[in-house]
């Protein structure tokens, strides 16, 4: 009897030990979700980055932020951050990520790694009505064409190098330089898209504009040079974002937006690199 009884005894100390050790290691196995991605940008800029009446981020580049939140399974957190501090915010840690329209440069890719790019922001070229250059060949072929530019602008380095025999036009801001283009003293002013809708709104009987990219920047996502592992499912996440329909979800709230700073352009402007056809 007292064998039987000592045999139950076991048999309950048994059962409570494996029930204690399933418990610890279902709480051992406790998953933590991961903290907001911090996404620095500067709020100034639309349509790409820029606020509501309301104070709330919102734009193209904002939208890109939160699809690549969905992408990875995190929540995304915007930190308004000035252009200039973007980079030293990324190398202490406030941010985690820049989403800015930052173009890849050699001098910032030292401090920091750049994804894959994913927009592409072009100069084109203003011209006179009267100058008689119907694209980029005949822009740059033609001996002689007058380009005109502000000093130490990237709107004459380009002539310089590519045109034939240009004649070249230095003045001191960007009001005297498209002056020359409207009064038909210059043939050519290679600028930002948006400068030179701004100007053709101002002087629609007298310029027009080159659409064809006559240079362009690649934009990229900044990371911090430790963050390999987040940098491989960036590039993953862009490489993605024609299947995947996030330039078409894009386009389909801002090409309207689009268009009313650069008229008859859609989101493909800023997504197709110059020789993609």
């Amino acid at each position: 009897m007292k064998k039987i009884k000592s045999l139950i005894v076991l048999l309950l100390l048994s059962l409570f030990v494996i029930s204690c050790n399933k418990k610890n290691a279902s709480n051992s196995t406790t998953v933590t979700k991961e903290p907001p991605l911090k996404v620095g940008m500067e709020l100034k800029w639309p349509p790409f980055e820029t606020i509501t009446e309301d104070g709330k981020a919102t734009g193209i580049s904002v939208d890109l932020a939160y699809e690549l939140g969905k992408y990875l399974n995190r929540d995304i957190e915007i930190v308004d951050t000035s252009f200039g501090s973007l980079i030293p915010a990324l190398e202490t840690g406030k941010i985690d990520i820049i989403i800015a329209s930052m173009s890849i440069t050699k001098e910032r890719a030292e401090k920091i790694n750049f994804s894959k790019p994913y927009f592409y922001f072009s100069l084109v070229t203003l011209l006179n009505k009267n100058s008689n250059i119907k694209d980029k060949k005949k822009l740059f072929s033609r001996e002689g064409v007058r380009f005109v530019g502000p000093k130490s602008f990237v709107s004459l380095k380009i002539p310089k190098e590519k045109a034939n025999k240009p004649k070249l036009l230095e003045f001191d801001d960007k009001s005297s330089a498209v002056l020359e283009v409207v009064q038909g003293k210059a043939d050519a002013f290679i600028i930002d898209a948006i400068a030179a809708s701004e100007f053709n709104n101002k002087y629609p009987e007298q310029t027009e504009i080159l659409w064809d990219p006559v240079q362009q920047a690649k934009i990229g996502m900044g990371l911090r040079k430790s963050d390999t592992e987040l940098l491989k499912k960036v590039n993953t996440f862009i490489d993605g974002l024609e299947k995947n329909g996030v330039y078409k979800r894009l386009a389909e709230k801002y090409n309207s937006t689009i268009a009313k700073s650069l008229p008859g352009q859609t989101l493909d402007f800023y997504t197709k690199p110059i020789g993609d056809e």
